[in-house]
């Protein structure tokens, strides 16, 4: 299913517009749709979100299969052969799936420890707090949109799509950068949009030197599952709880100095033993 988009490899201009139409478009056709079928079926109110979450993705995709359709015409008509990277070609160099995956489990948890003070400061939006109110109300359909349907789609189109289409154009570190703040961007708050492009950076860098798209759908399941588990079997916590508040005096500051280290000490061994990145499978157009 995902070969058809390895030619799609869109540029900095391009990927900010199909971000665009997602937050824009998307949303509006996403809560237009929920808002209908709510009316029309009122006891499918708690489903609205898993029914508006996938349409979101609409737009930007009738926006790539467009570009898709063009290119192929240019390529009968012409003797242009366009650039073919696809979405996931997985190498884990000699660290190795098995080892990655284990690796990676609790950095995600480490990583989220040592990035949480960016935003310990700030009050969680309202509308923030309706929604996790709604999550231990609907918990099914809560589950499937925020650790199912978000780690598929966001990782597919932020990094299977926007991130390999930028490492085309740009240097590594720019795509991911771009890439991530894109991630950040598409939260629409800052007290979202700052952790998500913090972890948006992890994800880039481990799709850039893996080239696997299902490792980072993995580290987005575990981010988004332990959040939904904290809210549905703990609905007595406040919006706002952190790793700050669950861990008790000087073990906070003794854990935050353990995950530290243990996120150094992973990421040096990543970027030791992965030895083959998507950089040395994809030439840069310029």
């Amino acid at each position: 299913m995902l070969k058809r988009y390895s030619s799609y490899l869109p540029d900095l201009t391009q990927s900010w517009i199909l971000i665009m139409l997602l937050a824009l478009a998307g949303s509006i056709l996403g809560g237009l749709v929920s808002f209908i079928l709510t009316l029309i079926f009122p006891g499918f109110k708690g489903w609205g979100e898993l029914i508006m979450y996938p349409l979101i993705f609409i737009p930007p995709y009738i926006a790539i299969r467009i570009s898709l359709k063009n290119s192929a015409k240019t390529s009968v008509n012409t003797d242009y052969v366009p650039l073919s990277v696809p979405i996931d070609k997985p190498d884990f160099g000699k660290i190795g799936v098995i080892a990655t995956i284990l690796l990676t489990i609790p950095l995600v948890f480490s990583f989220n420890i040592i990035t949480e003070p960016l935003t310990m400061w700030m009050d969680v939006p309202e509308f923030l707090k309706q929604f996790l109110v709604q999550v231990q109300s609907n918990k099914i359909s809560s589950f499937i949109a925020v650790a199912v349907f978000a780690p598929i789609l966001e990782e597919i189109f932020c990094r299977g799509i926007i991130l390999r289409g930028l490492l085309t154009h740009i240097s590594p570190s720019k795509a991911i950068f771009w890439s991530a703040l894109m991630f950040g961007i598409m939260h629409m708050n800052p007290w979202q949009a700052i952790p998500a492009f913090m972890l948006g950076l992890l994800m880039g860098w481990i799709y850039y030197k893996t080239h696997s798209i299902w490792i980072v759908i993995l580290i987005h399941f575990i981010n988004n599952g332990f959040s939904y588990l904290i809210t549905v079997f703990y609905p007595e916590l406040p919006a706002e709880t952190g790793f700050y508040d669950l861990i008790p005096g000087m073990w906070y500051y003794i854990s935050y100095i353990a995950a530290f280290i243990y996120t150094a000490l992973v990421l040096y061994l990543m970027n030791k033993y992965y030895d083959k990145t998507i950089s040395l499978k994809i030439q840069p157009n310029s």
